[in-house]
């Protein structure tokens, strides 16, 4: 089965459809023609905050957007912690806008799992639980398609989770004097009918940015910090059978502009084992290959 908690990163979100979002078309483009002449952005418009969310999470042009988040993931049995592994994500994706105000991506991500300690890339991991050595798989997903929607996304067939149950949905903008927060929330799990393994999957992922980007009709996208936390089932590679417990993850981010703007190591990673994601991104994501 591929592993829901690789697919989830992949798509970058999950969500269910809003009734009654293609009605609100001429809403959208009042709230487009508004930015361009430079009114501020009201954050409680759904219109507004759409447009909040496509400019810190991607961007209102088609151009490459990318990102990453860098971090730890530990182990959670009898609520007590036990550091396991880190781990180190980029994502790609670029998106258009649709007739209805809604924005359609293409997404893929290149993650990798590193040593706790050294930060080096790791291919075998000894299982603190089990006391077993384990194989690590390196992580490319995608490309997905996704629908974003004031209320959260919409993921195409494409996703590789079939027969999941997803919710995604984005918490109302907080504002503090000139900073702003988004919260990206997404679950996903296996349906009590579901034939395989049981698995979970809870990501609270946080966007900030400020009021002064968001409101300069010149920037299309926005300086954007990322922190994400995820609640996880064991990973299928890790080999923990029906042991209790789960993953606790923790990492840090940014949206970056240029592939020289990824960490150095994930650079250098993706060049070895991903040539043609270091060579051109676009083209996956235009469903091209090399």
């Amino acid at each position: 089965m591929t592993d829901p908690s690789t697919s989830r990163r992949s798509v970058i979100g999950f969500g269910t459809l809003a009734l009654g979002l293609p009605l609100l078309g001429s809403t959208f483009s009042s709230a487009a023609q508004a930015q361009t002449k430079g009114k501020s952005l009201d954050l409680s418009n759904k219109a507004d905050f759409l447009t909040a969310v496509q400019k810190m999470r991607g961007a209102l042009d088609e151009r490459i957007c990318m990102g990453y988040v860098k971090g730890l993931y530990y182990g959670v049995v009898d609520a007590k912690i036990t550091p396991l592994y880190g781990v180190l994500g980029g994502t790609f994706s670029r998106y258009k806008r649709l007739p209805n105000g809604n924005f359609e991506g293409r997404t893929f991500e290149v993650a990798y799992f590193t040593d706790w300690n050294t930060g080096q890339l790791m291919e075998t991991f000894n299982n603190p639980y089990t006391g077993e050595t384990v194989t690590v798989p390196q992580t490319r997903m995608g490309p997905s398609t996704v629908i974003i929607t004031p209320e959260g996304l919409k993921i195409g067939g494409e996703s590789g989770l079939p027969g999941m149950s997803v919710t995604h949905r984005f918490l109302p903008a907080r504002v503090v004097n000139n900073d702003v927060w988004i919260v990206d929330e997404s679950v996903v799990s296996t349906p009590p009918d579901f034939k395989g393994p049981k698995f979970s999957y809870n990501e609270v992922t946080t966007l900030q940015t400020t009021l002064t980007e968001l409101n300069d009709p010149k920037l299309l996208q926005t300086a954007t910090h990322v922190h994400f936390n995820g609640v996880v089932s064991w990973r299928p590679w890790l080999k923990m059978g029906d042991r209790p417990g789960h993953l606790l993850g923790n990492a840090a981010g940014r949206r970056v502009s240029k592939m020289t703007d990824y960490p150095a190591e994930y650079q250098e990673w993706t060049k070895k084992y991903y040539a043609d994601v270091w060579a051109n991104p676009g083209a996956i994501l235009d469903g091209k290959k090399g």
